[in-house]
């Protein structure tokens, strides 16, 4: 994502500040080609010993990343520059535009404009993707519920599909996705492990020939199955 030269600005400041790491410390990647944005959190980042700097292509808890204006075409690129489904808390200079699914797609589980910013709400959004949990603004989520709304409204009526064809609990699983959740948040809210989710969520792709999870949510959607 980052220029050469503010990328290895990071990296070199990334060096400085490594530190003994306590229990609990939350590894994190820094994506931005703001030289601003991106030393501000290493500053950050050196005053909390809950957090560390992690090298961009080495194994992350969680990404922070800035966007100017971002369109889907932005957002999907830097879901390819996140390694392993890293949630991403992502600060956004200018205008969404982008597909609010499409960034959820991508990673993004918390979004912090820049008019908005300050260090308590960028706390905030830390600490609640490190719980597994979406931290969008209201305008975004008002987004997202109404995107799912036309989706709904729009999608031809059920043909040939049995009600019985996803359990309540699969029913229940898929919504919490298609909201942002993250599969251990989602266990913690139905009461089921981590690994049961993953189940859940292996059965119904399986079973209906789908690709991956988003896939799953879109094929639930459109058959209003959730």
């Amino acid at each position: 994502m980052a220029g050469h030269a503010v990328a290895q600005d990071l990296r070199d400041c990334a060096d400085d500040v490594r530190q003994p790491e306590v229990p609990g410390t939350a590894r994190v990647t820094l994506l931005t080609d703001d030289p601003i944005i991106g030393l501000a959190v290493i500053n950050h980042v050196r005053r909390h010993p809950e957090l560390a700097l992690s090298a961009p292509d080495a194994c992350a808890e969680l990404a922070v990343a800035s966007l100017r204006d971002p369109d889907n075409e932005a957002v999907t690129r830097l879901g390819h520059h996140v390694a392993g489904g890293t949630p991403v808390v992502l600060i956004v200079e200018g205008t969404w535009h982008a597909d609010v699914q499409v960034a959820l797609a991508a990673g993004v589980r918390a979004v912090i404009f820049r008019s908005e910013f300050t260090w308590t709400r960028f706390d905030e959004a830390i600490q609640q993707t490190r719980r597994g949990r979406g931290d969008l603004p209201a305008v975004l989520r008002r987004r997202l519920t109404n995107q799912v709304e036309r989706i709904r409204q729009q999608a031809p009526a059920r043909r040939g599909l049995a009600p019985e064809e996803l359990t309540s609990r699969e029913t229940e699983v898929l919504r919490l996705v298609a909201e942002g959740h993250e599969l251990q948040d989602i266990g913690r809210t139905l009461g089921y492990s981590e690994r049961t989710i993953k189940n859940v969520l292996h059965g119904i792709i399986k079973r209906h020939g789908l690709r991956n999870r988003s896939h799953a949510v879109a094929y639930a959607i459109r058959h209003r199955l959730i």
